[in-house]
């Protein structure tokens, strides 16, 4: 409906800018949600209590908001609404109102779909658009089926199939709707050879070994995102496409194969890191390494680091194949060479370790390597020398999907290792330890996240006495209890020194309240205590409490925590500071 009834002669209220306008829709009681998504689409309600140039706009937009509505009303399944507006000027306001009568809404009636191929129907076995008689006829859904339908047909074979005309048929005597689908299949075809364009340093061989299929299948559109998925999260390139080409024209029908083309950007395979953290406990601390992600074209990241602090003064090697002998299976080789300076103990050490790591699922892990440590322990006066030969294993459990901020899931580790002296009496014992952690934030406030941990060790098969310092459970410190000092809860010696135990416990709580987009507020309180026993009693624990600041960067939030021991003990310091990058657990 056109504004010809409004009067000619009506005065301005915006003086020479033209006229006000007041716009309201009116639809029933009952049609709140369609009365929001009409006024979404509305170009009047955007200039509600605004000033209009001229009455022809006016007229324009009322004409381009009817024809919009009428078609917002028809993919809602309104194919029988009416529409009507009222002009009014009233000392020199123009008010407009809209009036929506949607009336019955239309269901789907009939649904019927037609598969061709080279211009010949065929039977497509299982192929059903999710469309259901009864259902409204909504457009969204309508189109939606048919995406179904090429989606599944993606996934049977047929990665080149293509919609024709779709057929909407109206019946306003029965207020139904027949949908019709018409859809050309293309051909059928096998997976073929995998070609590859862009690389350089990466051999072609190492990554079919992330191909999910095997060559006698069908082409499944959910096992080509998947393959690029892979590529992409093997950190080898910037850029991934994974598309399947036409079959060559040589192949026979009955082994019609098309060839997957892949296309990437290699990214640069060296990096330099660099990294620094203090805490009042052990002092400021160091780390500087390099590392080359693709070392021998086969994915094979090599890394080596130097640490330095008031604690540790350590050189290390660290070598990871991915897919080594299989697809998720990673061959892991490491060994670190120094001296480490703690309030229990000095030592110098060099150890190895030579493992595999295999993905069990997307959210479980498994590993099992073999350990060789060589140490000097230095308790006051007393040296003692000791070789020891592991055979540590575990499993792994992480749905969190972030590394350094989780805000939901759940996080758990049990790791269980035997170990075997090699001289001084040829001892032996078996250090299990179980870490998990929790994180929770709602959708209702979602800028508060609650985050909980617990740790607990417990150690077999060899008494207090024989068991070595630097085998021995510790806590305190930034990464266990804080509000104490690294290594200071636990028995101690009549020096003061800690002793360690054979086992532990610990619990901690966080609440991470987001104030800003790069701000973050933590009160935290954390508990533990370290026993003589094997197993931990889960009794005298010492409590520390505080807050913390994070500063939310691109990368990862930077911490600085500030804890207080609760019921302080004499000699332990009033305040602990702890200061790194990443959340505390």
């Amino acid at each position: 409906m056109s504004m010809m009834s409004l009067p000619a002669a009506a005065q301005p209220a915006c003086g020479k800018s033209g006229f006000a306008v007041d716009f309201s829709l009116d639809a029933p009681e009952k049609a709140k949600t369609l009365r929001e998504m009409l006024l979404e689409v509305s170009r009047l309600e955007e200039s509600d209590g605004e000033c209009i140039s001229s009455l022809a706009r006016l007229d324009a937009n009322l004409d381009a908001d009817l024809e919009t509505f009428r078609r917002v009303l028809k993919s809602e399944g309104y194919y029988n609404a009416v529409l009507d507006s009222r002009v009014e000027n009233t000392g020199g306001r123009v008010t407009l109102v809209v009036f929506v009568r949607p009336g019955p809404r239309y269901g789907i009636e009939k649904i019927t779909t037609t598969f061709v191929e080279e211009g010949q129907e065929v039977t497509v076995e299982d192929a059903q658009p999710s469309l259901i008689e009864g259902q409204m006829a909504r457009s969204e859904d309508i189109v939606a089926a048919e995406q179904q339908l090429l989606s599944f047909l993606g996934d049977k074979g047929y990665p080149f199939a293509l919609a024709d005309d779709r057929q909407v048929i109206v019946d306003h005597a029965t207020r139904g709707v027949t949908v019709h689908y018409r859809v050309d299949t293309g051909p059928r075809v096998r997976f073929g050879d995998v070609r590859y364009e862009g690389l350089d340093r990466t051999e072609g061989s190492y990554l079919d070994r992330m191909i999910p299929w095997s060559s006698d299948e069908y082409v499944e559109q959910s096992e080509v995102n998947e393959f690029r998925k892979r590529l992409m999260g093997s950190g080898l390139f910037r850029s991934t496409s994974v598309e399947v080409a036409e079959p060559d024209e040589a192949a026979t029908e009955e082994d019609s194969r098309a060839p997957i083309l892949v296309k990437v950007d290699e990214a640069p395979p060296r990096r330099i890191e660099l990294g620094a953290g203090y805490s009042t406990g052990e002092g400021f601390e160091t780390e500087a390494s390099w590392a080359n992600r693709n070392a021998w074209g086969r994915g094979e990241n090599l890394k080596f680091s130097a640490k330095l602090g008031e604690s540790e003064q350590t050189v290390s090697g660290d070598l990871r194949k991915p897919h080594f002998r299989r697809y998720g299976q990673t061959l892991i080789l490491n060994s670190r060479l120094g001296r480490e300076s703690t309030p229990a103990y000095k030592e110098l050490l060099f150890e190895s370790f030579a493992g595999v790591e295999r993905k069990l699922s997307d959210e479980f892990v498994g590993s099992l390597g073999l350990t060789l440590k060589a140490n000097q322990v230095r308790e006051n006066d007393a040296r003692n020398e000791y070789v020891l030969f592991g055979v540590p294993a575990g499993i792994g459990f992480d749905n969190t999907r972030s590394l350094l901020d989780p805000k939901n899931g759940i996080r758990a580790h049990l790791r269980v290792q035997p170990n075997v002296s090699l001289i001084r009496d040829n001892f032996f014992f078996l250090t299990n330890e179980f870490r998990a952690s929790a994180y929770f934030t709602s959708e209702a406030m979602s800028r508060i996240t609650l985050a909980a941990r617990v740790r607990a060790g417990a150690t077999f098969g060899v008494g207090e006495n024989t068991l070595p310092l630097s085998e021995r459970f510790f806590a305190g410190g930034g990464g266990s209890v804080r509000g104490f000092s690294y290594q200071e809860l636990g028995p101690k010696d009549a020096d003061g020194d800690p002793l360690g135990g054979r086992s532990v416990a610990e619990v901690a709580f966080e609440t991470r309240v987001r104030i800003t987009n790069t701000i973050s507020l933590v009160p935290f309180i954390d508990g533990g205590a370290v026993y003589s026993s094997t197993t931990p009693d889960f009794g005298g624990f010492r409590w520390g409490t505080g807050m913390g600041v994070r500063y939310h960067t691109s990368i990862a939030p930077v911490r600085l925590d500030v804890a207080f021991p609760i019921n302080r003990q004499e000699g332990e310091s009033a305040v602990a500071i702890y200061l790194s990058v990443g959340q505390a657990f």
